[in-house]
C-alpha cells in the first residue's frame, strides 16, 4: 500500500468513500488530516467550526480509493450539526490525546454508530510525541475491547499519520464491497 497519489495513468478510481474524523475539540484532528493530505504541520490551527473536508487518493493493491475526509468540529455545541455529516460515511477515525478526551471515547463510538452505522473505525492516540501522552497500552486495550483498529500518531512529527489511512483504506474497500453486494 502507498499513500502517494497514483500517477495519471493509474488514476482509475475503483472506490470512493467519505471518512469522518471525530473526537473532542483540540485533540488534533485537523492537524492529522493536513499532515496526511498536505504534508505539513501548523501549530497555529484554530478550532474547526462545523465541518471542512479534504480529498486524497490512496492506492490499495490494484485499487484506487478516493477519500473525502471530513474534519468535524469536536465542540459539544456542534453535536446536532455534526451528526448530519455522518450520513453516508464508509469509515471513521476517532482521535483522542493526552487530555481527558479519552474519557469520552464511548460517547464518540455511539455517535458514529448512530449516525453512520457499523462502519470501520480506527482509534488514534494523537500527540504521541508528548511525554504526558496516554499510554499505548490504554489505546490498545480500549481498541481491542471495542473491536477497533488502533494506532498512535503525532501530527507534529508526522509519525503514524500515513499509517492511519493506509490501515483504514482496505477496511473501507472491504466494507464497500460487502455492503454493495447486500451481505
Amino acid at each position: 500500500m502507498t499513500d502517494t497519489p497514483p500517477t495519471t495513468q493509474d488514476r482509475h478510481i475503483t472506490h470512493a468513500a467519505k471518512v469522518i474524523v471525530v473526537g473532542e475539540a483540540g485533540v488534533g484532528k485537523t492537524s492529522l488530516i493536513v499532515r496526511f493530505c498536505k504534508g505539513f504541520f501548523n501549530p497555529e490551527y484554530i478550532s474547526t467550526i462545523g465541518v471542512t473536508f479534504f480529498i486524497h487518493e490512496i492506492k490499495v493493491g490494484d485499487k484506487v480509493l478516493k477519500l473525502q475526509i471530513w474534519d468535524t468540529a469536536g465542540q459539544e455545541q456542534f453535536g446536532p450539526l455534526r451528526k448530519r455529516y455522518y450520513l453516508g460515511a464508509k469509515g471513521a477515525v476517532l482521535v483522542y490525546d493526552k487530555s481527558s478526551s479519552h474519557t469520552q471515547l464511548d460517547h464518540w463510538i455511539q455517535e458514529i454508530k448512530e449516525g453512520a452505522g457499523d462502519i470501520p473505525i480506527i482509534l488514534v492516540g494523537n500527540k504521541a510525541d508528548l511525554a504526558e501522552a496516554i499510554s499505548y497500552e490504554f489505546g490498545q486495550q480500549f481498541a481491542t475491547t471495542h473491536g477497533l483498529s488502533f494506532l498512535e500518531a503525532s501530527a507534529k512529527t508526522g509519525t503514524g499519520t500515513t499509517e492511519i489511512f493506509t490501515l483504514l483504506a482496505p477496511q473501507i474497500i472491504e466494507y464497500i464491497d460487502k455492503t454493495s453486494k447486500g451481505y
